[in-house]
């Protein structure tokens, strides 16, 4: 039996560590290191398992293919520069390769892919097993019986069955499917017209390119139009696109081998690149590890001793991180099981209320009371808002609170780890590996209560909670500060927690005899329906099933085929929507699919939700938009729909306390308001100026007619171009939603910027804007990172430059609402409501 040979995509796997780590990962001297970081992991998911005899990590050496560039100057041309971010972390990978034992190898005038198939076949040839590590499709090609690719990005291990469910052909026909459907990226033409989903029908059809070619007289319609008409262009593409498998090398497989590798080699790369979390046991000594990786921590467990630890440790101004321990399954309902502070990193003292053990039980937060309510008392916290409602619901109302560690880390990169939780920033900021809670208490069935852990575990557990935390809150702090979020903290996300705080615990009032009755209605017209569903299809089948509707509509009905799923047939909306005329059947499930809805997404849950005090305290979550929207969920109000009478029935199931009304306050068309504030376009700021319909006054530029001669149909139009342009949208999802041509919506869009000029500009100068900075900013300066804007793929990027225009504006809207909410809850509490 052959050994083990693992080849390394260097090239391509440090520019996808780079764009999936987030880039502000850096030293405390400043070298980014997120690159650097993905590689080292890499490493370790590759030597995890069986230790390779023979091995390299291959580059592209510099000046790349001087073979393909002779076929086709273009080739490669139109992918952007290294960033500088990884252009200053490429004189470390060299010392990082080597430190895990694996040779290196560049060969001048060979493109690294090339380089890789050479070795692989070589290997092959002498009986060896291989393991290509990348997530590129080019080198999918070599995937075979002895072959396996690794993405360990996405740690995904291709085999032929794996490739064919990935790109839906075989992996000797990739290079076929490239020569047909190009690649933008590396600028291959390929066949234009032909996407990568008809050239794979092609290619099961016809088995190879060259073979489909010769066949092009036979294929019908426009692909077989194409082919004829393109055929150089494919031959061209095919040939850039196969993998040279001979290349010249000055290396042999010999010289390739393996060495382990040596802890401290690897130890003084970690401890250079502050990896904290890579770093072995062994170098902890080395002074260079951070204290916080090893907590000592001290159980207050009698009141004596509690009263004691709190005067000596948590008597002067500086900060106390805090973390409470409450049980599953949120802070509105799970008991208090204890309470653990810590004030200087890498110590911790633990109260515990409750547990196997001496403990303090309900004396223990009557103990802590007065510390948790003096405000002069400076506490840090993860999620201060979840600690200030389980607090409230006992009492005790925490206050004090300088820093929370969760909202910084969303202020500094709002898409980074949502949702922002401890392990997540501590592992980012610190380069710790916090133990999960699923690793103490268990998951699904296995799960236990935190109240049956020893007092002993639940408090090194929360120790380590708190140690962190107050470790998070000095990296953030000042990363708050030079990024100039301080004040966007300080003076809206911060005391915006407090609010929420407030309005969870206060909670909404709802009816529950009105959902009552709106679910027994719901539930016999349901019924009804599947009755008449079976009817109308001539059999019975269960109308939620989108594999039973999809073999009775197709197959048993013959009706027609719109499109297909990896695992059958379609019957989305769009699908149902386009055949409501082919069968009556279709317009009786979309129906019984509404019906459904109601019952299963609005009057159960919001029933199962309704809490002894007869209202629903839903959890607002401040960390999870990534435009800075707040989110609720446990239950999700914000998705409680109006749009039609019978979902706004279920809104009259909201109802206010007795002797009071609920007031409905929104501002009107905020974000296109904010689009005429930051593009500063003369005609949409004069239209908002001057008290005109700016529906109407778009809808007068897309018809060419007189403002009053704008129809109702007109304005709606108007209405969803200008809201398509906030959110970024093509004109493929336009025509979509308008019910057009694709080709009308692409007019109508023309029209738009034709008519607004200035918000033309503007976006066109704020992508290059976050191009060159690598994120936008809302009008209070809140920042969101877009890496997407430098991805290899198209797609990506074009959804990176959507993203760039349409967060400033949905962002800064956002701010706005966090704004009028603090101004009306002060006011509120001025006149003297709670």
């Amino acid at each position: 039996m052959g050994e083990r040979v693992v080849l390394v995509d260097g090239t391509g796997l440090l520019f996808r560590a780079f764009h999936a780590i987030p880039a502000n990962l850096k030293t405390t001297g400043g070298l980014p290191t997120n690159a650097l970081y993905g590689f080292a992991q890499m490493f370790r998911k590759v030597l995890a398992g069986k230790l390779p005899a023979y091995g390299a990590v291959v580059f592209d050496a510099p000046g790349g293919s001087d073979a393909r560039r002779a076929l086709l100057p273009s080739y490669k041309q139109a992918r952007p520069p290294m960033p500088e971010p990884l252009v200053a972390q490429l004189p470390h990978v060299d010392r990082l390769v080597l430190a895990h034992g694996f040779p290196i190898v560049r060969e001048g005038g060979a493109e690294a892919d090339d380089v890789i198939a050479t070795l692989c076949t070589r290997a092959l040839g002498a009986g060896h097993d291989v393991y290509v590590v990348s997530g590129d499709k080019d080198l999918a090609q070599l995937v075979g019986d002895d072959v396996r690719m690794l993405d360990p990005t996405k740690e995904v291990l291709y085999d032929a069955d794996t490739v064919y469910r990935k790109w839906a052909v075989r992996p000797e026909q990739l290079a076929d499917l490239l020569g047909l459907a190009g690649d933008a990226v590396d600028g291959l033409p390929g066949v234009p017209g032909i996407g990568a989903r008809t050239a794979a029908a092609l290619l099961a059809e016809h088995g190879s390119l060259p073979a489909l070619l010769d066949a092009a007289d036979t294929v019908p319609g426009r692909p077989g139009k194409l082919l004829r008409q393109h055929r150089a262009q494919a031959e061209l593409s095919l040939r850039l696109a196969t993998l040279d498998r001979d290349v010249a090398l000055s290396v042999g497989l010999e010289d390739l081998a393996i060495t382990l590798p040596a802890p401290e080699a690897l130890d003084a790369v970690y401890l250079e690149l502050e990896f904290w979390s890579l770093v072995s046991p062994s170098a902890s000594g080395a002074g260079a590890v951070p204290k916080q990786t090893a907590v000592r921590y001290f159980v207050c467990d009698t009141p004596e001793m509690a009263r004691a630890a709190l005067q000596q440790e948590c008597s002067g101004p500086q900060p106390v991180a805090v973390h409470v321990l409450h049980e599953l399954p949120d802070h509105h309902q799970g008991a208090l099981v204890g309470i653990a502070l810590s004030k200087a990193l890498g110590e911790g003292l633990y109260f515990p209320f409750a547990g196997p053990g001496p403990h303090l039980g309900d004396a223990g937060l009557e103990i802590l009371r007065p510390w948790l309510e003096d405000a002069d008392r400076p506490k840090l916290l993860h999620e201060h808002k979840k600690a200030v409602v389980a607090l409230a619901l006992r009492g005790v109302a925490l206050r004090g609170v300088v820093g929370d560690t969760a909202l910084a880390s969303y202020l500094v990169d709002p898409t980074k780890h949502l949702p922002h939780r401890l392990e997540q920033v501590a592992r980012e900021y610190l380069h710790v590996g916090l133990q999960p809670i699923r690793a103490l208490i268990g998951t699904g069935r296995d799960r236990r209560r935190f109240a049956e852990l020893t007092v002993d575990k639940a408090g090194a557990w929360a120790c380590h909670c708190a140690d962190a935390t107050g470790a998070v809150w000095g990296v953030l702090e000042d990363r708050l500060a030079a990024d100039g979020l301080r004040a966007l903290y300080d003076e809206v996300d911060h005391p915006l927690s407090d609010v929420l705080a407030r309005m969870e615990l206060v909670g909404v009032r709802i009816a529950p005899d009105v959902l009552a009755r709106i679910e027994e209605r719901l539930v016999a017209e349901r019924k009804a329906l599947t009755d008449e569903i079976a009817e109308l299809a001539g059999e019975r089948f269960n109308p939620g099933s989108h594999r039973q509707l999809g073999t009775v509509l197709f197959e048993h009905l013959g009706l027609p085929v719109v499109k297909r799923t990896k695992t059958g047939y379609a019957v989305d909306v769009e699908v149902m929507e386009e055949l409501l005329d082919a069968h009556p059947v279709v317009g009786r499930v979309l129906r019984w699919r509404t019906v459904d809805k109601l019952i299963h997404t609005y009057t159960d849950v919001l029933q199962a939700a309704i809490g002894p005090d007869g209202r629903i305290h839903p959890t607002i979550q401040q960390t999870v938009g990534a435009a800075g929207r707040l989110v609720t969920t446990e239950p999700d109000l914000q998705r409680t729909p109006v749009r039609t009478a019978e979902f706004r029935e279920v809104r009259e199931a909201f109802v206010p306390s007795e002797g009071g009304v609920l007031i409905s306050a929104d501002f009107s068309q905020i974000e296109l308001r904010v689009l005429a504030h930051v593009t500063g376009d003369p005609a949409l700021t004069a239209a908002y100026v001057e008290g005109r319909d700016v529906h109407r006054a778009t809808a007068a530029a897309l018809f060419s007619v007189a403002p009053e001669a704008v129809t109702v149909a007109q304005r709606n139009v108007g209405k969803t171009v200008n809201f398509a342009t906030i959110y970024g949208q093509g004109a493929l999802a336009l025509a979509r939603q308008l019910g057009i041509s694709t080709a009308e919506a692409r007019q109508y869009i023309t029209s738009f910027f034709a008519a607004y000029d200035g918000v033309a500009r503007w976006r066109e100068r704020v992508v290059v804007d976050a191009v060159t900075q690598g994120y936008v900013t809302t009008v209070l300066g809140r920042r969101r990172y877009i890496p997407e804007l430098f991805a290899n793929d198209p797609t990506k990027r074009s959804y990176g430059e959507r993203v760039a225009t349409n967060s400033p504006i949905q962002g800064s809207a956002a701010d706005l609402c966090k704004v009028a909410m603090l101004r009306v809850d002060a006011a509120l509490r001025a006149m003297g409501s709670r």
